[in-house]
């Protein structure tokens, strides 16, 4: 799942340019949609700590910024599905590979479903 993120990423940051140093925060949100479980990105302006409230964001209008999950993860629940995303997520985080992509400059990188809590990446 690391490659189709960053490969997506990547689409991102070709149709929309890097954000700038104004955009401080990304959420990688989490969804089950009819087409199965998707990730979409967002970016806000600001970002607490102590209220996932900053993550409360209008969803992306552009399907590009949404990124259907693999086939071999659609059978999942909703709760390995999280858990799978963190890891990869963390993963590419901690192997620097998120600061290769548009959101390099990022103050917080998060995670998680709308009803649920956002799990910190960065």
């Amino acid at each position: 799942m690391k490659n189709e993120i960053i490969n997506w990423l990547n689409n991102i940051e070709k149709h929309d340019g890097i954000p700038p140093d104004s955009v401080v925060a990304f959420n990688l949100g989490l969804i089950e949609s009819d087409q199965g479980f998707m990730m979409y990105f967002v970016g806000a302006f600001e970002y607490s700590e102590d209220n996932d409230d900053w993550a409360c964001i209008e969803p992306p209008t552009k399907s590009y910024r949404y990124l259907k999950l693999p086939d071999k993860v659609q059978n999942e629940s909703w709760e390995n599905i999280l858990d799978l995303c963190k890891k990869a997520l963390t993963e590419l985080e901690l192997d620097g590979t998120l600061n290769k992509t548009l959101i390099r400059n990022a103050k917080a990188i998060t995670t998680g479903f709308d009803d649920g809590e956002l799990v910190k990446i960065r």
